[in-house]
């Protein structure tokens, strides 16, 4: 497979699987998820009371097989010499390489942008120094796609506004959870994330919905804000991510990988809610509730291209 090569990696100092991965070991593709994306970048629930809000941008550099169905966006930080997020310069005056607890890092091969939720603006970014050691990691298996890593959200106060939490998504299916309250016998809790109540069950997708010849998807991702946090503790969260890339959906690895389109639709048809068929009913003017249908073809002139 013929896939860009990431252009930091010349000017980054890379650690865990990098060397190996990034830079010369193997072809590196890029995931996309922004306002090009079919349907936008995605929607974020809750978390609890909290309406649903369009989520924010992100490209993922550099994102590598580490074998067959395995790939990995190794860690990259190079402090304050850069290169820095979308986010970290939008919100930080002084880009230094870390969140403003000066102690978390931020994977910078994972361009995250600035985050607008209830009123303030986040930074976020792939949390470095956690069970990931700041890499994401995505395994691909029976047509369906997981993807996982240490995410992290800050509010700008120092360490007390630093959240930092497991990332589990996926184009299967979720549910959404209780409140971590309710599931200790606390009372208190808020179970629901915005508008869709905890219990539901929610499924994402994976293929090539606007037929450009390279893979797109939907991941879906459902957890709650740790009891630490200062903003919303114990509450349930979902969130809806949609990406492309520029990875041929008829690859040599890929294309085995994928399973069938049938056998994809059999195992969405057992979730209470399809994204995006079903959002119309919780967010009738939501961002990202446009039908595949209803969005353009787009088409990449070489591999590597933003599709």
């Amino acid at each position: 497979m013929n896939f860009r090569f990431g252009g930091w990696c010349g000017a980054a100092r890379v650690v865990g699987l990098a060397t190996a991965l990034a830079c010369g070991g193997a072809s590196a593709f890029t995931v996309f998820s922004d306002s090009k994306s079919l349907g936008g970048p995605g929607v974020f629930y809750g978390p609890g009371k909290l309406p649903q809000v369009p989520i924010f941008d992100v490209t993922i550099r550099n994102v590598t097989f580490a074998e067959a169905g395995v790939f990995v966006t190794p860690y990259v930080n190079n402090g304050a010499q850069g290169p820095f997020t979308s986010g970290q310069l939008a919100v930080q005056k002084t880009p230094n390489g870390f969140l403003s607890d000066n102690a978390t890092t931020i994977n910078v091969n994972a361009d995250t942008g600035p985050f607008d939720l209830n009123g303030m603006t986040m930074l976020t970014g792939i949390a470095g120094g956690s069970a990931h050691g700041g890499e994401q990691l995505s395994v691909m298996y029976n047509g369906t796609m997981i993807m996982t890593m240490d995410m992290g959200l800050d509010m700008g106060i120092g360490e007390a506004g630093v959240m930092k939490f497991p990332f589990y998504g996926t184009t299967g299916e979720v549910t959404v959870p209780l409140s971590l309250q309710t599931q200790m016998g606390v009372p208190g809790g808020i179970d629901r994330a915005g508008p869709i109540a905890s219990g539901t069950k929610m499924s994402g997708r994976i293929g090539d919905a606007d037929g450009d010849g390279f893979i797109d998807g939907s991941l879906v991702v459902a957890g709650n804000m740790p009891l630490t946090s200062i903003f919303m503790p114990g509450a349930p969260y979902l969130l809806i991510r949609n990406f492309q890339t520029d990875m041929p959906v008829d690859g040599q690895i890929v294309g085995t990988l994928l399973g069938s389109p049938q056998a994809r639709q059999t195992a969405r048809a057992q979730s209470d809610l399809r994204f995006p068929e079903d959002l119309a009913r919780f967010a009738p003017n939501a961002p990202g509730r446009s039908a595949a249908a209803d969005a353009p073809v787009r088409t990449a002139a070489v591999p590597g291209a933003r599709p």
